[in-house]
């Protein structure tokens, strides 16, 4: 299970929450264990909610919206109680059919039992809820992928409930990651390791940034996950995260990439570079610089540290290696379900107004959170390269996600 149940009713308790409504991609996945296709592809107009009370002894719930019937029903989320809404798809049922499995059994409950089905995905989650005896609840509620009109739908079907807006408690909640969450990560930081290794072996002079970045592209697809981004630059162009060109990898120029996939819904991130042919004392140097950085800023890692800290360690780093000009305003971030999750970037502590949240992004990493470290070093006119591995915070520092070789490549 992706929920840390433990953690969820521990903070609902302490915020006096009654039941959790998740509604983005990320946190229907988080609760329900689902992958919705639709939440991604119709991102403005389907609504899916998945119900968490507080109370142990209430049963959860999923509300499901007709383009995720068939999705739901294979998934087999270990929540059983299904709701849906509006008119039914183009499925003939005939008199006395009877499933032969459990995805035709969850699809043939959520066609045939009227009595959960209502008219649009307010009232659905609002007859959820009032089975639940949660209509005059604290509800919090997963703001950020509900369309006014679906907001206006919940607020008038439950007039006594106290609806809160509560992403940011989603997102608290998700910062200590369960066994099956760091398996889920494992698995999308090993695809993307992979992918971005046949990307850099594919680099070689003649060949242009844009075929290295469709070979990372092809790679990510043969494991049936979603590229992001494949930032794929070389020569003059790597002093920043630039999108991949015609232009071709030239001897002696460097090369860098950043590359971040998406697998079952949880994220991966990663980064490396190289030079065309044997590197010269500079740009070895710049490499030496990138690796004293990010060591630097990975010793400072361990439960309790504070992001600003471990910040100020790889510029540290950076610049006692020989680069005193150094000036990077961040070392990484923490990772999950989105690319960016509390406390967001390893950098110099910002503001946060959040009355779920602390008041500064700077407050001591716990242990379970999972974080990206990543170093770039950069020179205008010369190239740059950088560094970036994912990690599991413990008690006393850390553990790599995968294996994650990192080195100058050579490419012939």
């Amino acid at each position: 299970m992706y929920l840390n149940q433990e953690r969820a009713r521990e903070l609902m308790k302490e915020h006096r929450i009654d039941a959790l409504v998740a509604s983005t991609p990320e946190n229907v996945t988080y609760v329900a264990g689902t992958v919705a296709w639709s939440l991604k592809v119709y991102a403005y107009s389907v609504h899916m909610f998945a119900v968490y009370p507080q109370d142990a002894g209430t049963a959860p719930a999923l509300i499901v919206p007709g383009p995720e019937l068939t999705y739901a029903s294979n998934q087999q989320s270990w929540i059983k109680d299904h709701y849906t809404f509006a008119g039914k798809g183009a499925l003939v049922i005939p008199p006395g059919s009877q499933p032969q499995t459990p995805e035709e059994e969850t699809l043939l409950g959520l066609y045939t039992r009227d009595e959960r089905r209502a008219k649009n995905p307010g009232a659905a989650l609002a007859l959820a809820l009032k089975e639940r005896k949660l209509d005059k609840a604290r509800i919090a509620l997963d703001q950020d992928r509900v369309m006014p009109a679906v907001r206006k739908q919940i607020e008038e079907a439950l007039p006594d409930a106290t609806i809160i807006d509560a992403a940011d408690l989603f997102r608290l909640i998700r910062v200590v990651k369960t066994p099956d969450e760091i398996a889920a990560m494992t698995r999308a930081a090993e695809l993307n390791e992979k992918a971005a290794s046949a990307a850099s072996r594919a680099v070689a002079p003649g060949i242009t940034e844009l075929e290295a970045a469709a070979v990372f592209a092809s790679e990510v697809g043969k494991g049936l996950g979603k590229w992001q981004w494949f930032h794929m630059c070389s020569g003059r162009r790597t002093i920043g995260i630039f999108p991949p060109t015609e232009k071709k990898f030239v001897k002696g120029e460097m090369w860098k990439f950043d590359a971040g996939l998406v697998l079952d819904n949880y994220q991966a991130d990663t980064g490396w570079g190289g030079v065309v042919g044997r590197p010269t004392d500079e740009q070895a140097k710049i490499w030496e610089m990138t690796v004293a950085g990010f060591d630097a800023a990975l010793s400072e890692v361990k439960a309790g540290a504070l992001p600003s800290k471990i910040f100020q360690a790889g510029l540290e780093g950076t610049r006692s290696a020989g680069l005193p000009e150094h000036n990077g305003n961040f070392i990484g971030h923490a990772i999950g379900l989105e690319q960016r999750e509390l406390p967001y970037v390893l950098a110099a502590p910002t503001p946060v107004q959040s009355q779920f949240l602390p008041d500064t992004t700077d407050t001591p990493i716990e242990e379970g959170t999972t974080l990206c470290i990543e170093n770039p070093v950069q020179i205008f006119g010369v190239g740059g390269t950088q560094i970036e591995k994912t990690i599991r915070v413990t008690r006393t520092g850390y553990e790599f996600l995968c294996t994650q070789d990192r080195k100058l490549w050579v490419s012939n």
